[in-house]
């Protein structure tokens, strides 16, 4: 989907930034087969077929999924692949210092992540989102775009904030 495509374009920014070469393969349930409308790659089959077209030695997982109840249902369907998960951080995003990023996490442009904050795996900061110092994103947290969560916060593991929202400092926001 249209989600899927937007972290396919930042993976594709940063590698193009390093001067990699890459591949970008797209695997989805509910698309068919064929060439994907941005030029990012082609749908080359469902979920099922990822380890059929995977190296074990070069291939890395992305997710490009936003919903935190779907992001855990395709994790555990790939789980048994044992590729190794990316984590993906558009060039134009904000990264301060003692930030850490789980794998699997998503940081798309525009957005800032102060200092002294973590992402829990499989977590996406979406476009112009803000997370500032001392706060923390459980694994498979999705701030939609323009969310901004002042310091000392602490969102819950799948919790999903809506495009446009805030969360004041040292609020808990609980999981699912």
């Amino acid at each position: 989907g249209g989600h899927g495509q937007e972290v396919a374009w930042s993976l594709a920014e940063h590698e193009r930034g390093r001067g990699a070469d890459y591949e970008l393969l797209f695997f989805d349930d509910a698309v068919p087969a064929g060439p994907l409308a941005s030029g990012l790659g082609s749908v080359v089959g469902p979920l099922d077929t990822v380890s059929d077209h995977a190296d074990r030695r070069t291939t890395r997982l992305v997710l490009g999924v936003g919903l935190p109840g779907l992001k855990i249902k395709v994790t555990e369907r790939l789980a048994s692949t044992g590729l190794t998960w990316a984590t993906v951080v558009h060039p134009r995003a904000t990264i301060g210092p003692n930030v850490e990023i789980a794998a699997g996490c998503y940081v798309a442009a525009g957005a800032i992540v102060t200092l002294n904050v973590h992402l829990g795996a499989f977590s996406t900061v979406n476009l112009h989102a803000q997370v500032a110092h001392d706060s923390i994103l459980e694994p498979f947290a999705t701030l939609h775009p323009d969310v901004h969560v002042a310091g000392g916060v602490r969102i819950g593991e799948g919790a999903e904030l809506g495009t446009g929202s805030a969360v004041i400092p040292g609020l808990t926001i609980g999981a699912f």
